[in-house]
């Protein structure tokens, strides 16, 4: 072989190595560049059941799915009828309980006159009997008739007392009764969609059937499941960007509200053979921002960037938010705010 053709091969070699070298040194800065921290939500919602609290035809549904009410609008009513008779029997048996008890009062008023006057001749033939003016056998009779009229007093007294716990439960049934007229008619009990109304008009339902659901879109919030070694990097205030692949060119904001200290599952179970162990994950909840744009429904998946997230202010890291809400309205008419736990259910809702 000639030189130049040895020189022409050690060129082709060289060049070789250095392409090597350059190619496993991008390879190695790629390899270098870290993955965003990603976990996946679910977008859900509060979602209100309006139940039927007592029996009845129904006579009234004003509204139709996919109509946006108000609090305070009536949803349905049933059948009055039989409740007003009711309220009618209750009303005179209050009446008469009434002046049943204002009879009773007299009689022991009037006995404990009697009481009082046969007192005070017992103390002016006391004085008489004192000095000898006035016989043993007057002061006999005397005593008997008092102690009789003591008796009278004590009865007259079980007789009012009797009276006052017949009034008092004549009250409470005329109580219940107005609450089951109120309950003929349900009403909203907050702004929302009516997504499912199960009943018609003519039919007859039963107490604690499900009539008509709400579906409170602007009350939304995602629940990720976040593994034991990131949540103690999460707090509550803290505010993150989340994308979906619905809107792919759209950044959606939300804040953490709620980090549950309690684990949810594990996302690795433990082997005997790797001599591992459980990596479990703990709620995050995430409020989603009222100022987007396009709305996220109910069980779409959202991703959340864990490295994007914001500082939370002091007084949103010392903030905290109960995992289970509660109602604290109900489908009466507004002056009625009794039983709301038996008819309202408010759930949370995402996938389905």
């Amino acid at each position: 072989m000639n030189k130049g053709k040895r020189m022409f091969l050690a060129c082709i070699a060289a060049g070789c190595v250095a392409f090597s070298g350059c190619a496993s040194q991008e390879s190695g800065d790629a390899a270098a560049v870290p993955q965003p921290r990603l976990v996946t939500g679910t977008v859900e919602c509060k979602e209100v059941y309006i139940r039927a609290k007592i029996p009845g035809y129904l006579t009234d549904i004003p509204i139709e799915e996919g109509q946006e009410v108000a609090a305070g609008d009536l949803l349905f009513a049933t059948d009055r009828r039989d409740v007003e008779v009711k309220h009618t029997q209750a009303a005179a048996t209050v009446t008469a309980a009434a002046s049943a008890v204002e009879a009773a009062k007299a009689l022991v008023d009037k006995a404990q006159a009697n009481v009082d006057l046969l007192e005070e001749e017992y103390g002016k033939y006391q004085e008489l009997y004192e000095m000898e003016a006035v016989a043993q056998d007057t002061m006999d009779k005397l005593t008997t008739q008092l102690e009789a009229a003591k008796l009278d007093v004590q009865a007259a007294t079980g007789q009012y007392q009797a009276a006052q716990g017949q009034y008092q439960a004549a009250q409470g049934v005329l109580s219940e009764v107005n609450l089951n007229l109120d309950q003929t008619a349900q009403y909203a009990p907050c702004n929302g969609t009516v997504t499912m109304v199960s009943s018609s008009v003519g039919e007859l339902i039963g107490t604690g059937t499900t009539i008509v659901t709400l579906t409170d879109y602007s009350d939304r919030w995602i629940l990720a499941n976040v593994d034991e070694y990131e949540i103690g990097k999460l707090q509550i205030g803290q505010e993150l960007p989340l994308t979906s692949k619905a809107y792919p060119d759209t950044v959606f904001h939300g804040k953490i509200v709620n980090v549950s200290k309690n684990p949810d599952f594990a996302i690795k179970k433990s082997t005997n053979e790797l001599n591992d162990q459980d990596i479990m994950t703990y709620e995050v909840k995430i409020k989603l921002s009222d100022e987007d744009d396009v709305m996220l429904y109910p069980g779409m998946l959202v991703s959340v960037n864990l490295d994007e997230a914001t500082a939370a202010a002091p007084e949103d890291a010392e903030s905290t938010e109960p995992e289970n809400e509660t109602v604290n309205e109900n489908g009466d008419a507004p002056q009625n705010t009794e039983g709301a736990d038996e008819i309202i259910e408010i759930i949370e809702i995402g996938d389905e």
